[in-house]
């Protein structure tokens, strides 16, 4: 879902606006407002919001930047780059019922602003703008939309403009409010200084369901108050309302402050305006007030700013690069016997900070004694000193950081590699044997056996928590990879000591005889391991009778064996 708000008056494309000027007399200096900076020349604004939520505010602060990529008559192509943080204070109020969101005034049958975890605006993140000289949004490639109407927080400088020389004007809009089912995607937002937020989502953060048009009216207003220069400071007053909705919510959206223009530079210059946010449900009413303040730095801020970065960053790359050089410089001498000892010594407390000291190296040669001391204690009975030693282990031993990894996959309920390592009637399984399953398409998933039944089926459990359990075939099943520790695995069986023994096979006439180990069964044929090491594939149709008896009673020992967890 998303909500299609489209304002002309606050930088979206007009849809259903009906735009009106008045009062027209003359600026005290006759000179159009338009947006027009020079290209290549740079801005930048400190920005303030507070959301007033009762026993709690919501704090927004940060600096936003506009690059002017391009500029014509009509249009200027702006690049942004920026975010607010968002913080919390909280009042020293009487904490007796609040609100399931810890706003003591909102009702409880209002969801929290905070239900949607992601609004752009909230991030560092990068927008691509082209405005009319008037103010008028004509293309906003991606947004960074706030909470509570607030809108996109790229946009909010930039004020509608009149038409011709105006002391005083007035923009009314009526506006189609449309959901439309779409993926979860972020539209540009919506109207007055606000906006309803990222697809899907009402002003509160809720998710949208049916596929609606409804309306919404809105006002703004700018009279002249004073100029200083090529300062112009106006009055601005704004209203919203948005009638009772299918759920028995109205929106209403108020406020007046002030709102200055610089003509030096022909970009906003401030802010400092006062909303209130009111939401109506059936019997309730909520107030949110809400402050907003932004102020244009100036180019000395703006290189402080940009040097203070560049200085940061300078210093960040320095630092990244010590601890770089010092991960890859082998151990010294003395460093190497010291950890040595460290890890040989039953003071727990030692080998942790030792271990924790080598799992910051990264050498491209590691020394096997230093790994050969760590790998008795990843078995340790101490919590700590065993997670220390597998996170160093991960670094030092490539083998080991190998077989974790396959641990890991087969851990999770997620799809592991294909094995090829097929089952068959005279595959030895047992109960608690970690496997890989495919019970739909081309995937194979982590499985662990729970039981074996007589009818060729298995009845398995897929690994990663879920506890989810399912019979499938033996052709559905392939054997984990043979390195991946098995920790149920049960002593050697009869069956398999029989298996592994060598013996003398011969085909059906008798004529041609081998002694060799049976490896395994592939489908029809047994693979045999000669004397002489080398593997042959003979058909089972053409091996002698006594061959084949042995086989039958080699699937009925291995189906006989006893399930080590039953009594």
């Amino acid at each position: 879902m998303i909500l299609d708000l489209r304002s002309h008056a606050h930088g979206m494309l007009p849809v259903f606006a009906l735009f009106a000027l008045g009062f027209a007399s003359p600026l005290v200096s006759a000179q159009t407002l338009r947006y027009q900076p020079d290209p290549g020349t740079k801005f930048a604004y400190r920005f303030e919001i507070s959301v007033d939520g009762g026993s709690e505010t919501t704090h927004y602060k940060g600096i936003t930047k506009y690059e002017v990529e391009s500029r014509n008559k009509d249009q200027i192509q702006l690049t942004y780059r920026g975010g607010l943080s968002e913080s919390k204070s909280y009042k020293n109020v009487d904490r007796g019922r609040r609100g399931p969101f810890g706003f003591r005034s909102f009702p409880p049958s209002i969801p929290s602003p905070f239900s949607r975890p992601a609004f752009a605006g909230k991030t560092q993140t990068t927008n691509q703008i082209t405005l009319s000289s008037r103010g008028e949004v004509i293309k906003l490639v991606r947004d960074s939309q706030l909470p509570f109407l607030l809108g996109n927080v790229s946009l909010i400088p930039f004020e509608p403009l009149p038409e011709t020389e105006e002391r005083e004007w007035q923009f009314d809009s009526g506006i189609a409010v449309t959901q439309k089912d779409r993926q979860d995607r972020f539209g540009p937002g919506g109207f007055g200084p606000g906006g309803f937020g990222p697809g899907g989502i009402d002003p509160f953060g809720r998710r949208t369901d049916n596929d609606t048009t409804r309306s919404a009216v809105e006002k703004t207003s700018f009279q002249l108050q004073r100029q200083q220069d090529d300062l112009l400071v106006f009055k601005k007053d704004y209203e919203l309302k948005m009638p009772e909705t299918e759920d028995g919510v109205a929106y209403e959206m108020s406020g007046s402050g002030t709102w200055s223009f610089d003509k030096s530079v022909n970009m906003p210059a401030g802010i400092d305006f006062k909303y209130k946010l009111i939401v109506k449900s059936k019997n309730s009413t909520t107030t949110l007030p809400i402050s907003m303040k932004y102020e244009r730095l100036s180019q000395q801020e703006i290189d402080a700013i940009e040097a203070e970065a560049k200085r940061v960053a300078e210093e960040r790359a320095m630092a990244a690069a010590k601890a770089k050089a010092e991960a890859e410089a082998p151990l010294t001498e003395a460093q190497k016997a010291d950890a040595l000892a460290s890890l040989a010594s039953n003071d727990a407390a030692r080998q942790i900070q030792t271990l924790g000291e080598l799992a910051k190296k990264n050498l491209s040669d590691p020394d096997p004694q230093i790994v050969a001391a760590m790998r008795p204690l990843v078995d340790s009975d101490d919590d700590k000193l065993r997670k220390a030693a597998h996170s160093a282990m991960l670094r030092w031993d490539a083998e080991y950081k190998r077989i974790a990894s396959l641990k890991s996959a087969y851990d999770r309920s997620g799809v592991v590699d294909d094995t090829k390592r097929e089952v068959n009637l005279l595959t030895t399984l047992y109960v608690g044997q970690i496997v890989q399953v495919n019970e739909h398409g081309p995937f194979w998933k982590p499985a662990t056996i729970e039981e074996i039944l007589t009818d060729g089926q298995v009845r398995v459990e897929l690994r990663g928590g879920g506890n989810r359990k399912i019979t499938v075939a033996r052709r559905k099943i392939q054997l984990a990879p043979e390195d991946l520790p098995q920790p149920n695995k049960p002593a050697a069986t009869a069956a398999a000591t029989l298996a592994t023994q060598s013996r003398t096979w011969s085909d059906a006439s008798g004529r041609f005889k081998v002694d060799a180990i049976l490896l395994r069964v592939e489908g029809a044929s047994v693979v045999l391991k000669r004397a002489d090491n080398r593997e042959v594939t003979v058909p089972i149709v053409s091996l002698s009778e006594a061959d084949k008896d042995f086989l039958r009673e080699l699937q009925q020992q291995r189906a006989a064996v006893k399930n080590p967890f039953e009594p």
